[in-house]
């Protein structure tokens, strides 16, 4: 084969790649009563310490409680919608700026709701920017997943 068809054809499987690979992690839009639907209710995880229980509101305002069975919430907040999204595995995602006004806490938030809508998972930081990727590891990041309590 003629060395010129050979880097043609290397040429031709790279785009392939790149196009293939860009269309991997296309968002796709949602609509504001999917992503209500699929955030709101509530939240456990036994395993998480502070606050194990979260409680979403379909108008984005949120309580923290401090245990499962608690009838007292620990800190009552909002999200404020930056954007959502989902995902080609059907995933829905979505960032937002978030303030607790029990203790006026903020920072920002970016979220995973699984395509089963059984698990949440959260990237959250009370930094002043945006949360640029998700990586679970990253130092200035807490990461915390929680389970749909039926």
């Amino acid at each position: 084969m003629q060395p010129r068809r050979i880097v043609s054809i290397l040429i031709l499987v790279l785009a392939i790649l790149v196009i293939a690979g860009s269309c991997a992690t296309r968002k796709i839009a949602i609509s504001d009563e999917e992503l209500s639907n699929a955030y709101t209710g509530t939240w456990i995880n036994p395993e998480v310490g502070g606050e194990p229980k979260m409680v979403y509101f379909p108008d984005g305002t949120w309580k923290h409680y401090r245990g499962i069975d608690s009838e007292y919430f620990s800190c009552e907040g909002e999200d404020i919608l930056i954007d959502k999204w989902k995902d080609l595995k059907g995933n829905i995602w979505f960032e937002s700026s978030w303030e607790c006004l029990s203790h006026g806490d903020g920072g920002y938030l970016l979220a995973k709701i699984s395509d089963s809508g059984n698990t949440l998972e959260l990237l959250f930081t009370t930094q002043e920017h945006r949360i640029e990727e998700w990586d679970i590891d990253r130092f200035e990041y807490i990461y915390r997943i929680y389970y749909r309590q039926e």
